[in-house]
């Protein structure tokens, strides 16, 4: 699942974020020297894809459920305990379940976005970090497997020829064919 447009709602709506929302790249090239006039700051991370085994046998149907994280920055400047910036990851916190707790994104596939965990990553003198952890559901369908593919490139069924062997004395098929049947699927209709 793309995670842009979920930073992109998160810039939208999250006000006090003052656009710092970024991409796991930026966020793996942060440390303790972060500036504080920097912060406070989000970063969408991706966690995991947990598919649940397929549900159809003639065609490709599979529910699977993306974990991804919101980890928060905020600056831990104005006391040692940091309980500042505490009360601000927990404002910050509120603007984003407003910005994508059920979202949904119907036209990518994307169901509704729901919320998981919390935890404290770090608390140093220069910031806290909060990791909050969402999931949506999407489902694999025929059309974007191999499968699909496959059953596509065999084209249309058209017509059937088969065989009928009745059912003997003995409750099986006597190997002895009673009749022919060529069904023309253009013609019916």
């Amino acid at each position: 699942m793309k995670l842009k447009p979920i930073i992109q709602e998160l810039r939208t709506y999250c006000p006090g974020f003052e656009g710092r929302v970024f991409g796991v790249g930026t966020f793996s090239r942060l440390d303790e020297s972060v500036a504080a006039e920097l912060l406070p700051a989000a970063f969408v991370i991706p966690i995991s894809e947990d598919p649940e085994e397929p549900a159809a046998i003639n065609r490709y149907k599979q529910q699977v459920r993306f974990n991804f994280a919101v980890i928060l920055m905020v600056a831990n400047t104005e006391d040692e305990q940091g309980l500042t910036a505490w009360e601000k990851s927990v404002d910050l916190k509120k603007e984003v379940f407003k910005a994508i707790l059920g979202a949904d994104d119907i036209q990518a596939g994307r169901d509704w976005i729901q919320f998981e965990s919390l935890s404290v990553l770090d608390l140093n003198r220069a910031a806290l970090t909060v990791q909050l952890d969402f999931s949506c559901q999407y489902e694999l369908s025929d059309d974007e497997t191999r499968h699909g593919g496959d059953i596509d490139r065999l084209g249309r069924f058209l017509r059937m020829y088969t065989d009928v062997d009745v059912i003997g004395d003995k409750g099986r098929p006597d190997g002895q064919i009673e009749a022919k049947m060529h069904i023309n699927l253009e013609q019916e209709k």
